[in-house]
């Protein structure tokens, strides 16, 4: 079973992470790893940073792309 320590370490060993590498390093579903992030944001242990600016230079309205392409990445605080 995963645990929320679990999911802070491999936060700080790598600096940041999204979800599908820290399922993947977890070996647990997509579900249950978003869930349990969002409660570690809730309690202020990590934060929730969004990156899709990054891509383009300046926000998802400026990209080609017309699908969603947000996407986010989890940081210690």
């Amino acid at each position: 079973m995963v645990s929320l320590l679990q999911i802070r370490d491999l936060i700080a060993l790598y600096g940041q992470a999204d979800i599908a590498f820290l399922s993947e390093q977890l070996n647990a579903p997509t579900s249950l790893v978003e869930a349990m992030a969002e409660k570690l944001v809730s309690l202020g242990k990590i934060e929730k940073v969004d990156i899709s600016a990054c891509l383009t230079g300046s926000s998802c309205k400026g990209c080609p792309e017309s699908t969603n392409c947000a996407h986010f990445v989890y940081k210690i605080k």
